[in-house]
């Protein structure tokens, strides 16, 4: 499914590209230096992954209105890029990058700063019909205010930028060779241009990858030629009410709900206030009373030991059942045992993925997803 026709010259923009990006802006605003490198505002990029313009920084993941009807955990990750990417042709044979994080924690205990905070540079392969890493830029152990880093790109073509999954970007920067250009990418093959929204916890998130490209959501993305958002919050996907308007203003192909490690069950694990018992019923009704038809994938709870389902997932299995009965289409579940695979060896510490782990993931949300969409069939692109 995941293919890219060869280019030998700039490729087209789709009608939805130019919607989203004006290419003459990038060129209009661009500055040549002195040592005649062409610098591009980050903001004048074709830019996947940030689908609201209300927001603080041109970089948030959610709009600035964001209430304390959700908690304070969203609020300040809104500002954390992951799943964001830079997608362009550029004839350059030279990339230069300029970028400044948002936060000065570039690494975590579990998680390292190229996970955390780094950029991560992928090129199409014509021959293989994939998109290859190139390059995820070392960081220094010390946090500074600017990183800078170039990068030979004697490929040329088609070229995919991933952002930092636990931190986010208070600027960027792509410099190229002063004659060459910048433009966005042609149309997928795969026909899907409307995002795979995936909404969840710190596993969703891109915990712990080692690098951006290797969190399952964008692996997802990959694999499957569709554009995606990622709205994962490290401890803090809680199914609020008001986390599903945020959803539906998204104009999805399909959404993916993957909270249940961080929710509980009055049943079992309480924790009143984000219970599944509370919150996912109303928060999956509003959603499908919002977006009628989008398909939805209601995840079970990954668990590397691949363990029976726990009361959590045995209560969204059986909300599952229900809302089938009540003649709920475009709906798939997907059970928690069996994503990872049955070796113990998938993540860094009995929860969060390795990139082992992370591939595992990457399979069976991407079975779940094709199923959806495939489900969908042609309107996918047209409610």
């Amino acid at each position: 499914m995941n293919s890219l026709a060869s280019t030998s010259s700039s490729p087209p923009a789709s009608q939805n590209d130019i919607a989203k990006w004006d290419p003459n802006m990038a060129a209009e605003n661009a500055v040549v230096d002195e040592n005649g490198v062409k610098w591009i505002d980050g903001m004048d990029l074709p830019i996947e992954g940030r689908v609201f313009d209300d927001v603080e920084h041109y970089f948030d993941r959610l709009p600035a209105n964001v209430s304390t009807n959700v908690n304070a955990g969203v609020r300040n990750m809104k500002h954390h890029t992951a799943g964001m990417q830079f997608r362009f042709y550029t004839n350059s044979k030279k990339l230069r990058f300029k970028w400044t994080p948002y936060s000065s924690r570039l690494a975590m205990g579990h998680m390292p700063s190229t996970g955390v905070s780094g950029i991560d540079i992928y090129r199409w392969n014509a021959g293989k019909g994939r998109w290859v890493h190139v390059k995820c830029f070392r960081l220094p152990d010390e946090a500074k205010e600017d990183f800078s880093f170039d990068l030979d790109w004697k490929y040329g073509g088609p070229c995919l930028v991933y952002l930092p999954l636990y931190n986010g970007l208070r600027s960027f920067s792509l410099g190229i060779d002063a004659p060459a250009t910048v433009e966005p990418l042609p149309p997928r093959a795969s026909g899907v241009e409307k995002p795979v929204v995936f909404y969840g916890t710190s596993i969703t998130q891109g915990a712990c990858a080692s690098r951006p490209g290797m969190s399952f959501v964008n692996i997802v993305g990959r694999d499957l030629d569709v554009p995606v958002v990622n709205l994962g919050f490290a401890g803090n996907g809680w199914m609020e009410l008001e986390m599903s308007e945020h959803l539906a203003r998204i104009d999805a192909s399909c959404y993916v709900l993957d909270c249940l490690w961080n929710m509980g069950s009055a049943n079992a694990d309480n924790r009143p206030g984000r219970n599944v018992e509370e919150n996912y019923d109303p928060f999956i009704r509003n959603l499908r009373a919002k977006r009628p038809g989008v398909p939805i994938v209601m995840a079970g709870q990954c668990n590397v030991r691949n363990g029976a389902p726990n009361a959590k997932e045995q209560f969204v299995r059986a909300l599952y059942d229900r809302l089938v009965a009540e003649g709920w289409d475009n709906l798939i579940f997907l059970p928690g045992p069996g994503m990872f695979a049955d070796d113990s060896e998938g993540t860094v510490d009995g929860c969060h993925p390795n990139d082992y782990g992370m591939v595992a993931l990457a399979k069976a949300y991407g079975a779940a997803v094709a199923e959806a969409l495939a489900a969908k069939g042609n309107d996918t692109n047209n409610n």
